[in-house]
């Protein structure tokens, strides 16, 4: 692994757990919360591949667990969350080799990877608190959440997607073109 590429995943981790820790709303039937960390997840699965939304997923996600006093969820948040970003991942690289529009394809691998979330959580709740009634209530918020992940996601692709360069600052990406200048005849490779 290049040092680049594990910064990358430091600081993808990094801001996962603090968009999951920072805007937290209570769901006291499941003994959980409703959060905006997915947004940072799936935008970390598509634009630096599966491996990154696996380790920002799963690693940024549990941390949040811990420092927000949940404790009990710090295992199955790590493997749900870690696999969402895996799976976002996945199939952006599998779409986007068909040529389609970079964004349609980052739109349609979010979906997928916010229902394994939902359905994560349904079954780990289920077994946590023995009762599929209880689980049940948590499949609206989680519902919910995983849409404004989406959203967030993509307004995350389409705003770094417009930063000069940011292809090139990151490393190792899948979504945007990294393109290097060549030299041109005014300009001297050592200038």
């Amino acid at each position: 692994m290049k040092s680049k590429s594990i910064a990358v995943y430091a600081l993808m981790s990094a801001l996962v757990m603090v968009a999951t820790f920072v805007v937290r709303i209570p769901m006291v039937a499941t003994d959980g919360y409703l959060n905006l960390g997915d947004g940072l997840v799936l935008f970390c699965g598509v634009a630096f591949g599966p491996v990154a939304g696996l380790i920002a997923g799963g690693i940024g996600s549990a941390l949040a667990d811990m420092i927000a006093g949940y404790a009990h969820w710090i295992l199955p948040t790590f493997l749900i969350k870690g696999l969402e970003g895996a799976l976002a991942g996945l199939v952006f690289y599998l779409l986007n080799k068909t040529g389609k529009n970079r964004f349609l394809s980052a739109s349609v691998a979010s979906v997928p990877s916010a229902v394994l979330m939902v359905a994560g959580y349904f079954f780990a709740s289920w077994i946590m608190k023995g009762s599929a009634a209880v689980a049940w209530t948590s499949v609206p918020g989680n519902a919910i959440q995983g849409g404004v992940g989406i959203a967030l996601a993509l307004f995350l692709l389409a705003a770094t997607s417009r930063i000069r360069n940011f292809g090139s600052l990151v490393g190792k990406n899948q979504f945007y073109d990294v393109k290097t200048e060549a030299p041109t005849e005014d300009k001297k490779p050592n200038e």
